[in-house]
């Protein structure tokens, strides 16, 4: 009686693992093709096409002037050696 017993649940152990795995693998696998698919790609450009209007009908404050400065400063330091190269090549 036992080993029906440890054997059912052995079975339900093994069919819960199966099943969470076929789940998981499922959930991926819409994951991975929606972020692949056209309509979140537009979805992106429509967001960040919204976000550069917005942003260039503000007026920006003195901190933030400062903030962007720094941050744009920041860049062309770091990839001065590729616009260099660039200006070279022209």
């Amino acid at each position: 009686m036992k080993t029906k017993y440890i054997l059912l649940i052995f079975t339900v152990l093994i069919l819960l693992i199966y099943s969470f795995n076929f789940v998981k693998s499922y959930a991926e696998n819409k994951i991975i093709s929606f972020l692949n698919s056209e309509r979140f790609n537009n979805f992106i450009f429509l967001r960040i096409d919204d976000f550069l209007e917005k942003a260039s009908e503000e007026e920006l404050t003195e901190e933030e002037i400062d903030y962007y400065s720094n941050l744009i400063n920041k860049i062309l330091t770091k990839y001065q050696p590729v616009i260099n190269r660039l200006n070279i090549q022209k």
